[in-house]
């Protein structure tokens, strides 16, 4: 049903939320016979109506006269891993939605066939696959030249205005649920390329479509200024203390490693007596600078670890959101659940968010490292995250530059306990040494941080106002296009 909106615009009625639908047998055969209820799904169904109910013109996302008129194919590979030196980066269908991707594994580029198809450029449109469908996001260069896992499809449209217009799209309340509507299988789903033809998409006019686009390049070269903003506050942190890279030290050459009982510090597991992590303090003891540990009060005001709060209420619809340890290092936190407001009121002076506040993982995945954006403020997350509150003296950013080290991330994650679900407490984390340099140099480093912090913030505001704007052209707002 439509009416007439502002101005004139039909405006679409948002439908009833049937728990049931039928399906014509024209659908069936143009969804190429399929007979599963999630091709047919009711939330894809209502962005379908809502853009057809709109008066737009629409045209396939991917295809000949498609916003995107090129697809990577989807190649099953072996992998061959091999070190930094002779490899290509190597990202997973999760890390194209990461903030900062931390590699870890190198594709050899001597023994993987067809590898160059593999390649991401700058301005591609990153789309997951399998497992979690319809993470999207747009390629800048935290992502361009690295080789991109079959798990994720790889679309080039033919202007980086188009190519950001489309990954807006895809992230609004009409785009994704067409991507996860498209899924199949079972146990496992996946998306095919192919798939992508029937997903639709607004043809705008040239100018609003760069409008839109422009605000989503924006937003990634941001976060680009933003990762390159940490990397120069890492090396300056290594230059500065004179500390070399943990990297580039050799492991052992034995297979086993002496501990004298004095040494023991009541801790029997060999993770915890991790050579590296020995070398690493001895090297931080001859840097010449003060070494204290996390635990002091000139480092932090609080080590703030969150107690299970066993009664939680969820609402559908806004609420406060709730990040889980993944969604903490996310462009775009996806499946965020809503706590009633009512029901934790009591919970939030405990659980809240802060600007500048550092959140370090504490349980399953130990010792990755956020700092807290502006957008943030008002969120909340699980017990998963302990939150470190800088002194006042402190910059927050040197606390998080130097904790997302190699020699934070080492000395932290060699108290991790457990067999199957590694755990950190809070004598552990305030156990964790820190060089505690001179103010300046703190300065130094953790401005570049905090600016960064300010970049991502920046980026988020860009791109909801992207998405905002496509929702609200959809749903006939002529006051916000």
């Amino acid at each position: 049903m439509v009416v007439q909106g502002r101005n004139g615009v039909p405006s679409p009625q948002p439908l009833p939320k049937p728990l049931s639908t039928t399906i014509g047998a024209a659908e069936v055969f143009a969804s190429d016979l399929r007979l599963d209820a999630s091709a047919y799904g009711i939330e894809r169904r209502r962005a379908v109506h809502s853009l057809t109910a709109s008066g737009l013109p629409l045209l396939p996302l991917l295809g000949e006269d498609g916003m995107c008129t090129w697809a990577a194919k989807v190649v099953r590979f072996r992998r061959v891993y091999v070190g930094a030196d002779h490899g290509v980066p190597f990202l997973s269908s999760s890390d194209i939605i990461s903030m900062r991707p931390e590699i870890t594994n190198y594709l050899s580029k001597n023994l993987m066939r067809r590898l160059d198809e593999q390649i991401i450029q700058k301005w591609d449109l990153l789309i997951s696959r399998s497992g979690t469908v319809g993470n999207v996001a747009l390629a800048g260069l935290t992502h361009a030249g690295k080789a991109l896992s079959e798990h994720a499809i790889r679309l080039r449209a033919d202007t980086a205005d188009a190519a950001g217009y489309a990954s807006a799209f895809l992230r609004s309340r009409y785009g994704r649920p067409q991507l996860t509507g498209a899924s199949y299988g079972s146990v496992v789903v996946h998306i095919e390329p192919s798939h992508l033809q029937r997903v639709l998409i607004p043809r705008l006019h040239p100018l609003r479509l760069a409008k839109i686009g422009g605000r989503m390049r924006e937003a990634c070269e941001l976060r680009d200024r933003a990762n390159a903003l940490i990397d120069e506050a890492d090396r300056l942190l290594h230059d500065r203390l004179r500390l070399r890279p943990l990297g580039g030290i050799p492991g052992p050459r034995r297979l086993y490693h002496v501990v004298r009982a004095t040494r023991l510090q009541g801790r029997l597991e060999a993770s915890f007596h991790d050579p590296v992590a020995e070398v690493a303090i001895k090297l931080l003891k001859d840097s010449g600078a003060e070494v204290t540990t996390m635990a002091d009060p000139r480092v932090m005001a609080e080590i703030r670890p969150i107690t299970k709060f066993r009664k939680r209420v969820y609402v559908p619809h806004g609420g406060i959101p709730l990040l889980g340890g993944k969604q903490l290092f996310q462009v775009d936190p996806i499946d965020v659940k809503g706590l009633a407001k009512g029901a934790h009121t009591k919970d939030l002076p405990e659980i809240a968010l802060k600007e500048q506040m550092v959140l370090v993982t504490c349980s399953g995945t130990v010792g990755r490292v956020q700092i807290v954006p502006a957008y943030m403020i008002g969120w909340t997350a699980n017990q998963h995250a302990t939150r470190f509150m800088a002194a006042a003296d402190m910059n927050p950013g040197y606390v998080y530059a130097w904790l997302a080290s190699d020699y934070g991330t080492k000395l932290t994650t060699r108290h991790a306990y457990g067999s199957v679900i590694l755990e950190v407490d809070k004598q552990m984390f305030g156990s964790v040494p820190i060089p505690l340099a001179d103010a300046a140099t703190r300065k130094e480093i953790g401005d570049l941080v905090l600016k960064a912090n300010d970049c991502r913030d920046t980026a988020w505001q860009k791109e909801r106002e992207a998405i905002a704007q496509i929702e609200a052209i959809v749903a006939g707002d002529a006051s916000r296009q």
